[in-house]
């Protein structure tokens, strides 16, 4: 009985071990890459850290294989590649090369330990400055883009805001979860352009347990007066949609699903949609003083 279990449960593909297969390499992403993250701008940072006897000084390590610019490699590599673990890295660097490096044998504890000392400051000031390269250059051409030209004339920005946080990850890891008083990489939120996804703003803080209301008004600041901003419910407050028309800007997001209102004016409906001006938050003592626009379309058979 219990070979036939076995039998049956692996012979149905969605229980079978996957082993992640890395991105195979694509020249013109690859020469992309490098001409952002170019020598001149890695050569001037060294890994220090901090000296244990000392703490307001800090130790300038000595140079070794995985240096400051092979380390980024690595971790651009880990994301745009999709490769999935430690193991695989070290696979990869050994036998192909990452980006600018060229092949390197090193072991997985050397890259984890690395990894663990990398300095957040340092990736973050690294960051920085290739988003202020990629806002210097042309925006790219998508295909599909000319579709939306007369939704784009209409506002001088059409932007898209999100945060990250790597709480998620300790959530879903046990062994993490077993780790009392672990500092995590801290919050990050980005603004980019909705069709090039060019960064607008972005922002860093060691806070990982940081609100993404926190830190609306910077958000709000960076989009220009007419320009619209798509963003998720982890924004959604009343006194930030009050904020926005009271700036002259527009926004578009869902709706809370315990969220009171009342219509005011239908614009349109049909069978699968509706469009309607609403007053939010009627029965909140800090109800949202402005009309809002709610269109509501019939996906799946679900209204949302």
């Amino acid at each position: 009985m219990a070979d036939k279990k076995k039998g049956r449960r692996h012979a149905n593909p969605d229980f079978r071990h996957r082993v992640p297969v890395p991105v195979p390499r694509v020249a013109e992403i690859e020469q992309h890459l490098e001409a952002l993250l170019s020598p001149s701008l890695l050569a001037p940072r060294r890994l220090d850290r901090p000296d244990p006897r000392q703490p307001q000084r800090t130790i300038r390590l000595r140079a070794r294989l995985l240096t400051l610019p092979v380390m980024v490699a690595i971790i651009v590599s880990l994301v745009w590649r999709r490769l999935g673990a430690v193991a695989e890295v070290r696979r990869v660097l050994a036998r192909e090369g990452v980006l600018w490096v060229k092949p390197l044998e090193v072991s997985e504890q050397a890259i984890s330990k690395r990894l663990d000392t990398l300095p957040a400051p340092v990736m973050a000031e690294l960051f920085g400055e290739v988003c202020a390269r990629l806002q210097a250059q042309p925006a790219p051409s998508w295909p599909g883009v000319e579709e939306w030209a007369s939704v784009r004339a209409h506002f001088p920005l059409i932007a898209l805001a999100d945060g990250s946080t790597l709480e998620a990850l300790r959530k879903k890891t046990q062994a993490l979860q077993a780790v009392d008083g672990l500092a995590w990489a801290g919050r990050m939120m980005m603004m980019v352009e909705a069709f090039s996804h060019r960064p607008v703003w972005h922002l860093y803080t060691e806070d990982a347990a940081a609100n993404d209301k926190r830190f609306t008004s910077e958000i709000l600041a960076a989009v220009p007066p007419g320009g619209l901003l798509v963003f998720d419910l982890g924004f959604f407050s009343f006194l930030w949609c009050d904020a926005f028309t009271e700036a002259a800007k527009y926004f578009v997001t869902r709706m809370r699903h315990k969220t009171s209102y009342r219509t005011l004016q239908v614009l349109s409906q049909g069978p699968c949609y509706r469009d309607e001006l609403v007053q939010v938050g009627i029965y909140r003592a800090h109800a949202c003083h402005h009309r809002l626009r709610m269109v509501s379309v019939l996906w799946a058979n679900l209204d949302s």
